[in-house]
């Protein structure tokens, strides 16, 4: 009996909860401008009718268009040049073509735990090899200029390979600067990525270390020959690999990877609004002015919200600044 008391009491607690469920009002809201031709400089003045919870204002600047707050990819059309370019200094040693470099547009990215899978991958994955496009220089120090990537905006892994062998004492030191992908945008602004926001992976094929570890890479303390040092990459967007010789315990043949993680180029940030009102504050009007001339759909979202839900309206309008 108690039993079917308890289930009739829970029925009665959940029909009292449907009941005191919390209304959410429609918005009321217009918004009218006090002009819709302006000079650049001049300030527009939108009054408001109405009295929502909140209001979320959309200039429809750059960055500010209530039309890609969801964006996150540009269309390749909006690109106008997207290039990678850094400086190599080969040094000491005798050995030839210790550096190679490569991109992969489909490399999957390392498991970091099943050494012999990610060794597996990286030596039979198509990579495709842009050493030859770097100019890479034996004994010199050389700069890329700015090679095209036009053809990976929709994502591309950059590797580098480091080959040291025991038939050349010592083997070649190799450092990398001014590590950089750019991205230039047809509206003039620039997305730049440097060698600190790849977040590389290292992979030894003959691990030479103490530890016998494939995925070790110094980012602390000193160089240790054969093993890719991020130690100065954050502060000075340097990467560097010392090659052994035969007077230390890593002589070894060197077969060293630097793999980032995948970059898209056209991978963007969502267009942002300001929040110009909520639940605490009452506005009757919002002043903005635009310093570039242009046409610009502005956009006002506003809305009331509880508990249980919320329900917006949007308002938009088109401003011509001269």
């Amino acid at each position: 009996m108690k039993k079917y008391i308890f289930i009739g009491g829970m029925a009665v607690l959940l029909l009292q909860s449907a009941c005191n469920k919390m209304t959410i009002e429609d918005v009321d809201f217009n918004v009218t401008p006090d002009k819709t031709v302006v000079t650049a400089g001049e300030p527009v003045l939108f009054q408001f009718d109405g009295n929502p919870n909140f209001i979320t204002f959309f200039s429809g600047e750059d960055g500010h268009k209530y039309i890609n707050r969801d964006r996150i990819e540009l269309d390749p059309s909006e690109i106008e040049q997207s290039t990678l370019s850094f400086t190599v200094d080969s040094k000491y040693g005798t050995q030839t073509n210790a550096l190679k470099v490569y991109l992969s547009k489909d490399f999957p990215g390392l498991t970091q735990k099943d050494t012999v899978a990610d060794r597996s991958l990286i030596q039979t994955h198509a990579w495709n090899d842009i050493t030859e496009q770097c100019k890479i220089a034996d004994g010199k120090v050389t700069k890329t200029g700015n090679l095209d990537l036009k053809e990976y905006q929709s994502g591309f892994v950059l590797a580098f390979q480091y080959k040291g062998n025991t038939q050349t004492t010592p083997q070649r030191t190799i450092i990398i600067t001014d590590l950089l992908v750019s991205n230039k945008l047809k509206n003039g602004s620039l997305v730049e990525i440097k060698g600190d926001g790849m977040n590389f992976s290292c992979f030894d094929i003959k691990p030479s270390n103490k530890e016998n570890n494939c995925y070790k890479k110094v980012v602390s303390g000193s160089l240790i020959q054969g093993t890719w040092s991020l130690i100065e990459l954050v502060k000075l967007n340097k990467i560097q690999i010392q090659g052994g010789n035969n007077t230390h315990a890593t002589w070894a043949d060197n077969d060293d990877w630097l793999i980032s993680e995948k970059m898209k180029l056209n991978s963007c940030a969502p267009d942002t609004g300001e929040a110009i009102k909520d639940i605490n504050r009452t506005i009757t009007s919002y002043s903005y002015t635009f310093n570039t001339p242009g046409r610009y759909t502005v956009s006002f979202l506003a809305g009331n919200a509880n508990v249980d839900g919320s329900k917006v309206v949007l308002k938009e309008m088109t401003i011509e600044v001269k």
